[in-house]
């Protein structure tokens, strides 16, 4: 007996790994939002971050990925727009610039590049005027 029940969860096992590679693989915004950027990040090959997201999220947290990846987006490039403006020296250590000024600007950038699909150097440029600007109050 224990040995068919051995058998059974192995085969459960397969196939769930089975499904959960379908999954990803059948869904474009997990393979091109996710799986295509982190392969070039760390440059692995794509069936090697398949299979890492594969052994890291259950089928149902799968499909809600894509939600998670447009919550790092955003997160992301506010990282990137602190660094390039330069946000953390001016604000977090500096103070010449309030957080909440700060905050303002970041903000504004993420949305003018991901919501109002603005070139981000154009958007950064803007970002950057207003940061000036702040500084010279």
């Amino acid at each position: 007996m224990a040995e068919e029940d051995n058998y059974v969860d192995k085969n459960y096992d397969k196939d769930s790994l089975a499904q959960k590679y379908n999954i990803i693989k059948d869904n474009r915004y997990i393979m091109e939002d996710a799986i295509m950027p982190i392969a070039r990040a760390l440059k692995l090959p794509i069936d090697d971050v398949v299979g890492i997201f594969a052994s890291h999220y259950d089928g149902i947290s799968l499909y809600e990925i894509h939600a998670y990846i447009e919550q790092a987006k955003m997160g992301c490039l506010g990282r990137k727009v602190d660094i390039d403006l330069g946000l953390c020296w001016l604000s977090d250590f500096l103070g010449i610039i309030s957080k909440n000024d700060a905050d303002l600007i970041r903000k504004k950038v993420v949305e003018d590049t991901l919501i109002n699909k603005i070139d981000y150097e154009k958007a950064l440029d803007k970002g950057r005027k207003l940061t000036i600007a702040l500084m010279k109050e």
